[in-house]
């Protein structure tokens, strides 16, 4: 269990993170991206080309115009203004987040997120 000082301590930096210029502006980028329905049609027909071309590579039925379409979408989706946001957005609160796992892995002497990671199957 941990020391009630350590858990403020946890929790004081959680809610200032949580309240940083970038997370707030990943938070809404990202609510932006997933609710826009242009994107949202854009992208669910990307997932559904790549899906038949994937399907059509197995069976030597893919043809040059199929893969063309699917890049044509994959660019649009890409290109899009909200996605280029949204990236931009992550980015910068992945950055943020490795600033904070530098700071907290040299306050405690080894590498936080390592440590914290869930264990997978694999090492």
């Amino acid at each position: 269990m941990l020391s009630k000082q350590l858990q403020n301590t946890g929790e004081t930096f959680i809610a200032a993170l949580m309240g940083s210029p970038e997370m707030d502006t990943f938070v809404k980028t990202k609510a932006v991206f997933q609710a826009n329905a242009e994107l949202c049609d854009l992208r669910k027909r990307f997932s559904e080309k790549s899906k038949a071309v994937q399907s059509k590579q197995l069976t030597g039925t893919l043809t040059q115009e199929e893969i063309d379409g699917m890049r044509a979408l994959q660019t649009s989706v890409n290109s899009h203004p909200l996605t280029i946001q949204y990236v931009q957005a992550r980015k910068a609160i992945v950055e943020r987040l490795q600033e904070c796992n530098a700071a907290v892995s040299e306050e405690i002497g080894f590498d936080f997120a390592v440590a914290a990671a869930p264990q997978s199957c694999y090492g």
